[in-house]
């Protein structure tokens, strides 16, 4: 007997969703002996899947999901004995980009996150932080009408010029606090206890940086209002996270393309850190939502 279950991707523009999905699948597919799911049968067409996953292997730049194009994947899946009937819609970025710039969600959205059984956090290791504190007083200074020289930094009297104050954009949000503001969003619509499973996507950039400690520990130097939002409503949800490189290296540079393609096997591209555990199996922030507890 098939259990459903439902899971919801989340995350900003170019924070790794389809990516993820594209190696995802190419994993299943290849019915690898590393995985904790295995594929047991797709019911939709795949089309959508074997042209993300074609990118992925070339080392191509993956077509994120656009607002007019979102799909829904569904997975026949196993773990052991246990089977699932997995839904995941591959919703936009842009998408939970306008929910936060206009304060709503849309009908069908809300009802994705009404069926959820848990979400999927994407954050990518290069965040947006907020706006520096020498140019906000510089910015405070100009709005409360001092003069250049006082809101500038030429403490010798000389020539200063006024930043240009450019008009706020909903891009412009700290990630953090944009990643809050959707889990905010999802906790509000959900009436039940939920998992996250935060993925910090791109993580050889974090080890390129010798980053050496676990995802969490990354999650609470980098996103310490994130990590502060999933610990103090751990009433509402349970979270854990992982450190997912899922492409293997930045393929806009030439050198890092080329070593990815000459390898024999793209799974060896794949690399998945929970805790101290280093692994290629990138089903398992799917495996940690679905298991029983």
């Amino acid at each position: 007997m098939s259990t459903a279950a439902n899971l919801l991707f989340m995350g900003l523009p170019g924070s790794g969703k389809t990516t993820f999905l594209a190696a995802l699948w190419h994993v299943l597919d290849e019915r690898s002996s590393e995985t904790r799911l295995k594929l047991k049968g797709l019911s939709v067409d795949r089309t959508y899947l074997h042209q993300i996953t074609a990118d992925w292997q070339k080392c191509s730049q993956v077509q994120r999901t656009k607002l007019e194009h979102e799909q829904e994947v569904n997975l026949s899946l196993a773990s052991g004995t246990t089977e699932f009937e997995l839904t995941v819609p591959d919703l936009s970025g842009e998408g939970f980009e306008q929910q936060l710039r206009d304060r709503k969600i849309g009908v069908e959205h809300h009802g994705n996150i009404q069926r959820a059984t848990g979400f999927v956090l994407f954050v990518h290791a290069r965040v947006k932080e907020g706006t520096r504190l020498s140019y906000s007083r510089q910015l405070s200074a100009v709005l409360d009408g001092a003069s250049p020289q006082r809101a500038g930094t030429d403490a010798a009297g000389g020539n200063t010029q006024k930043p240009v104050i450019k008009p706020w954009s909903i891009e412009k949000l700290p990630t953090q606090v944009a990643l809050v503001e959707l889990l905010q969003f999802a906790l509000e619509s959900v009436v039940r206890k939920v998992r996250v499973a935060v993925v910090i996507s791109a993580w050889d950039l974090v080890e390129k940086a010798s980053f050496t400690g676990t995802p969490h520990e990354y999650l609470a130097r980098e996103m310490p209002l994130l990590r502060q939002f999933l610990d103090s409503n751990d009433d509402r949800l349970e979270h854990t996270v992982f450190g997912v490189s899922a492409q293997g290296g930045d393929i806009t540079v030439d050198e890092q393309k080329k070593a990815l393609l000459d390898l024999d096997d793209a799974l060896e591209r794949v690399k998945v850190l929970h805790g101290k555990e280093t692994s290629k199996d990138i089903t398992k922030p799917l495996a940690w939502l679905l298991e029983e507890r």
